[in-house]
């Protein structure tokens, strides 16, 4: 390595599985390095870097172009519209829930599960589907201020753009750790991801610098340990609780259902799960309930269908899934037996947008037995719970 050469800055960056992965984001002129094609190569760790080209300063002439003046009088706009978006979504006055993903596994146009919760200035994020990064981003979600990721379990449509989560929050300006909650198993999940985007990191801040990339792009792992039906709580600062709840999707092996309660108020998000006492309990006077369901007799006729096209692979698929899933009349009961004031309902199986096959299928069912508000939304919708 040629004298005066290439700088390097070593950093912990993740853990997977039980070890520890050493990355080196930058380069000093102790560290290794090869010779490429001509170009000095910085190792760091398993990632290789270039030396960072020097980036001149553009010329900004006065008076500025047609272009560059369009230019700054619409990030101008974007960046007051994103202020008072945050504004308003940090009120500590209010509880605001946005669904950010209302989708099942199957295909839609809905993103995968994602549920925003605003709660006095804090954005708790439950769950992250797949879409549910670019869902937020598309909503104007203020992304960069997420701390904690609560994860009801590990099914891929519950945890599929958990990366870019991390990634894309800290890309847009996330100078904070974000912490992972799950049940066992979680450290695996959080610390595979991690690794996936260490070489991006790696390049983006030899490229910009700490500066720029103050944080560590990686997350940490909190896990969630015998929850019970009962409950515990999991989270608590300013005011701000969050339960966690066993409930039963088995052959899930621990699969959780959250309540957060924060200044009287109640927002109540079940997971995945059959009716249990676990899942009573998370909704036991909530003044917001959202939940996942399925139309269990529908889920039966399409089993038939497929029998009869002697589809034997979709036969079977379609009757084991009945087995771990609420049913709309089991859930409208629940939700009248908690006392729940609003039953947000997600995860819909069949997944449809068709108004008059949500009314059939869910809207008919569930409120001929549950006489609180009922709302079967669509991604983006918003739900305000003022907060005395």
């Amino acid at each position: 390595m040629k004298p005066g050469g290439i700088r390097c800055k070593n950093i912990i960056f993740a853990a997977l599985l039980s070890s520890k992965l050493l990355l080196v984001t930058g380069c000093s002129d102790g560290a290794d390095s090869a010779e490429h094609q001509g170009t000095a190569l910085c190792t760091a760790g398993d990632v290789p870097l270039n030396e960072t080209p020097p980036a001149p300063m553009a010329v900004c002439i006065v008076p500025p172009t047609p272009i560059s003046s369009a230019i700054e009088a619409g990030s101008a706009q974007q960046f007051s519209a994103a202020d008072r978006r945050r504004a308003e979504l940090l009120d500590p006055s209010r509880i605001t829930v946005v669904t950010c993903g209302t989708g099942s596994p199957f295909p839609s146009e809905r993103a995968q599960s994602c549920l925003a919760v605003f709660v006095n200035g804090k954005f708790l994020l439950f769950d992250a589907g797949d879409r549910a990064q670019n869902s937020m981003e598309d909503l104007g979600l203020p992304v960069t201020d997420i701390e904690n990721v609560f994860l009801t379990h590990f099914h891929s449509d519950h945890i599929a753009d958990l990366g870019e989560v991390i990634s894309r929050t800290w890309i847009l300006g996330r100078d904070h750790s974000l912490t992972v909650y799950g049940g066992p198993g979680v450290e695996q999940i959080v610390s595979a991801f991690n690794v996936v985007y260490a070489a991006d990191e790696a390049y983006r801040i030899a490229h910009h610098g700490k500066d720029i990339f103050p944080a560590t792009l990686s997350a940490a792992a909190v896990p969630i340990e015998d929850a019970g039906p009962e409950g515990r709580v999991v989270y608590e600062a300013d005011g701000v609780r969050v339960l966690a709840f066993s409930v039963d999707h088995s052959p899930v092996g621990v699969a959780l259902g959250y309540r957060v309660e924060y200044g009287g108020r109640v927002v109540a998000i079940s997971g995945d799960t059959i009716d249990t006492a676990g899942l009573r309990a998370l909704s036991a006077n909530a003044d917001v309930l959202v939940a996942e369901v399925m139309n269990k007799s529908f889920v039966e006729e399409t089993e038939c269908a497929f029998e009869r096209l002697a589809e034997s692979r979709l036969e079977k698929i379609f009757r084991d899934i009945r087995t771990y899933h609420i049913d709309v009349t089991e859930l409208a009961q629940l939700a009248s037996d908690a006392e729940v004031d609003t039953l947000v309902m997600v995860h819909l199986v069949p997944t449809t947008s068709n108004p008059a096959q949500l009314d059939l299928a869910f809207r008919q069912p569930v409120s001929a037995i549950f006489n609180g508000e009922l709302i079967i939304p669509e991604d983006g919708a918003e739900f305000v719970i003022p907060v005395q």
